[in-house]
């Protein structure tokens, strides 16, 4: 910002013909200034580039990590491509303010700070010439950054439109083609994104309109101050270095004027995409760990629901539940579909909220266990099961600290894994794909029980877990999971009233209720429900093997 104002002198030593050892002296200065100036520029955009993703980084992962604390509740009601936009294009768009953005903005701020005070030196009549056309700045500024605000939210908003739809044909890739809807989601696909292109395309003729009345303005102010500024050189009024220096700090605050065109786009962006990240940020867990939750005991396994009942969204799913279940008990929990049986045992990992006095585990209340222990303790293998991209041998461990070879082998040996395994060409070492979905379903469900064998828990929850598995590997699981059980207490969820006859509890739900409790032979000679899915399920499986 100096160097204009040295130019001017050299200017004016030429006019008055000073000594070439004197106008050396200033050429040299200024010299050593604009190599300063280029110096101090190249560790400014460094740092802040340098802040800007630091601050990214440390916001992606604080996001990520809030995302794992959220309930099921929040995913069941916000799309995986939405969340997946917020995580990406949302974080870079936060990225650019708090970087470029505000790199430009303290740039234009210093700029006119220094500027217009060197300018009222140099001339206080040139510097009102000056002020008049930048008047028309703010009006420009104020009336077309709404307009980029509505627009900026309505592209992050079709943006996360567009992630969802192209994240859910990727992911059910094998139902859009058995159903040979192909054509038919491209051109949806294609709706979407023509939407997104023409909401953008708004955003930029907003901001196309707004670059040409910077510019013009600009030439104006420029204009302006050659005439006047060219009488008063004329007149004698000002030198010519005076001149020559009030525009080359005329030109410092024209591009950083112009520039805010640019800057408060991508402020506009960026407080868009701030708002929808707060947004989840800001979206309090239904459960999460209290500091007054610290009971973290090992678990004995003793499970006691009294008078539990439990709904979401206006409905019903359990209705006054009451059981206890002993230490190194197993339970079978059959019944209807939809009658409650798998809402029953997610709440034993609190992954929904539950009501004081109504879950007890070694006589502790639920809601004081520390949430990290308790679910530590339990080992649960869902009827979909979910694999991760990559090895069976890491999808197996994932739930312990180590991976211990030997207890891999044992508990997909336990799981009736073992010989699909040995059939694989890398064996343990090899990678399931996405969802697990180089694997059949009878498969991915035994990599999920061995998943959950492996943690050696000491409450054992099965979740339908060998829906797609024959009955000759049910069979199979059924003998070796004997060993398994002895050491824990386990819930046996399942249709097949065959998997849980062994039970030394059986429990049958329907209608949000308890309608029958006891062992095998009790319930079948009492004739209820249970009785009779039995025999027709035996029946069937008659006719099938005949």
């Amino acid at each position: 910002m100096v160097i204009p104002y040295i130019i001017k002198i050299i200017l004016d030593l030429m006019e008055n013909s000073a000594p070439m050892s004197v106008l050396l002296e200033f050429i040299y200065l200024t010299v050593a200034l604009a190599v300063t100036a280029g110096i101090f520029r190249f560790f400014t955009r460094r740092t802040i580039i340098w802040t800007s993703r630091k601050i990214e980084y440390s916001l992606r992962s604080e996001l990520f990590g809030h995302l794992l604390k959220l309930t099921p509740s929040f995913y069941h009601e916000n799309r995986t491509g939405d969340i997946m936009a917020r995580s990406t294009n949302d974080l870079e768009a936060v990225r650019m303010m708090v970087g470029p953005g505000i790199m430009h903005i303290s740039n234009t701020f210093i700029t006119l700070i220094v500027a217009i005070p060197l300018m009222l030196i140099l001339s206080p009549t040139l510097t009102m010439y000056a002020m008049i056309p930048m008047a028309l700045f703010p009006f420009i500024i104020n009336r077309l950054s709404n307009q980029l605000y509505k627009r900026s939210v309505r592209i992050q908003e079709e943006f996360a439109s567009l992630t969802s739809t192209a994240q859910e044909n990727l992911s059910g890739i094998r139902v859009v083609r058995a159903y040979s809807q192909e054509d038919a989601e491209v051109e949806n696909f294609q709706l979407r994104s023509n939407k997104y292109m023409g909401v953008n395309m708004d955003m930029a003729r907003v901001q196309a309109l707004f670059m040409p009345l910077v510019t013009a303005i600009a030439a104006l102010l420029s204009l302006s101050i050659l005439y006047f500024g060219g009488l008063e050189v004329i007149e004698k009024r000002i030198s010519l270095g005076t001149l020559v220096a009030f525009f080359a700090y005329l030109s410092m605050m024209i591009w950083p004027l112009i520039a805010i065109g640019f800057v408060i786009s991508i402020y506009q962006r960026g407080m868009a995409s701030l708002g929808r990240i707060n947004k989840i940020l800001h979206t309090e867990p239904d459960v999460k760990r209290e500091a007054a939750a610290n009971f973290s005991q090992p678990m004995k396994g003793k499970v006691e629901f009294r008078n539990l009942s439990f709904g979401y969204n206006g409905k019903k799913i359990l209705n006054n539940i009451n059981l206890t279940i002993e230490p190194g008990q197993t339970i079978g929990l059959v019944g209807q579909t939809g009658s409650g049986k798998t809402t029953l045992v997610s709440l034993l990992s609190r992954l929904f909220p539950v009501a004081d006095g109504s879950i007890f585990i070694d006589d502790v209340d639920i809601n004081e266990w520390d949430l990290e222990s308790l679910r530590a303790q339990i080992g649960v293998a869902p009827q979909e099961p979910f694999l991760f991209s990559d090895t069976i041998s890491s999808n197996i461990g994932f739930g312990v600290d180590s991976i211990d070879q030997e207890k891999i082998l044992t508990a997909s040996r336990t799981a009736a894994l073992d010989k699909d395994i040995s059939d694989f060409p890398k064996g343990y070492e090899t990678v399931v794909g996405e969802r697990g979905i180089t694997l059949s379903g009878g498969q991915k469900q035994r990599t999920a029980m061995a998943r959950a064998i492996i943690t050696e828990p000491s409450l054992l929850i099965l979740d339908d877990a060998m829906s797609a598995v024959d009955t000759e590997t049910e069979d199979q699981i059924n003998h070796h999971i004997k060993e398994v059980l002895k050491n824990c207490t386990a819930i046996i969820i399942s249709h097949r009233m065959s998997s849980v006859k062994d039970a030394d509890q059986i429990v049958y739900l329907a209608d949000a209720q308890i309608v029958e409790k006891g062992t095998h032979q009790e319930l079948m000679a009492a004739g209820g429900k249970y009785a009779e899915t039995y025999r027709r399920q035996l029946l069937e499986r008659e006719l099938e093997e005949a």
